[in-house]
């Protein structure tokens, strides 16, 4: 029977380095990097979605912890 206490490799890395942040973080750094690359070549639409899509996330991240 295994040990109920005893972490694995990934729990004691998500402890050290909130590793839930820094996938966000990198998330966010890699969209804002493909976002800037493709800026010049995309319409106004997809400039406008390029905005409303995080910004969805980022209230709807706001109204989960709030409203849980």
């Amino acid at each position: 029977m295994p040990d109920a206490t005893k972490k694995g490799v990934l729990d004691q890395l998500t402890n050290f380095l909130y590793l839930d942040y820094v996938l966000k973080v990198a998330g966010i750094a890699l969209f804002a990097l493909a976002m800037f690359n493709a800026w010049k070549q995309v319409g106004p639409g997809t400039r406008f979605l390029f905005f409303a899509g995080p910004a969805a996330w980022f209230v709807g991240a706001r109204f989960a912890k709030i409203y849980r």
